[in-house]
């Protein structure tokens, strides 16, 4: 058994619990740290393990707290053995969490002012793409995520 990263069979239980909204979420909190496109391509912690964000278990329970599933992170807890915990926050962008946290509290008619409030800046065609608050990629169609410094994706 190797116990440098998280086992399968924990990832398998959580992700089977995670709700697709909660999917979409992790991969947006992710995507400075893998590109969207492989987002789309490949199940997110195949990912993630690949670009070695799972050989400790800090990473993902830094995600899992964001989306508020601390269950999981019992969960994470009790299959991942003795694992090395580190610091996710060089990794885990702030100003991702800070739109997650956004998002997250934002209602249909917040969105809507918003949008009104954009409306001189971005066009109403543009602002027309946004039309309901279904995930946090929302904000990406907002052009919030222009004003970050870009990392390095693969």
């Amino acid at each position: 058994l190797d116990l440098s990263t998280i086992n399968d069979r924990t990832l398998l239980d959580i992700n089977n619990e995670l709700e697709s909204s909660e999917v979409a979420a992790l991969c947006f909190l992710c995507s400075d740290v893998v590109s969207r496109k492989h987002l789309e391509e490949v199940k997110l912690f195949s990912r993630l393990s690949e670009k070695g964000l799972l050989e400790n278990n800090t990473f993902l329970k830094e995600l899992l707290r964001t989306i508020h599933r601390e269950d999981l992170i019992i969960r994470l807890k009790a299959g991942s053995g003795n694992l090395e915990e580190t610091d996710a926050r060089g990794v885990l962008s702030n100003f991702r969490i800070m739109l997650y946290k956004i998002y997250d509290d934002m209602t249909v008619d917040d969105l809507e002012s918003m949008k009104l409030l954009l409306k001189s800046k971005l066009g109403k065609r543009h602002l027309d793409r946004c039309k309901v608050r279904t995930h946090p990629h929302t904000f990406k169609c907002l052009k919030f995520n222009s004003t970050q410094p870009q990392m390095t994706k693969s």
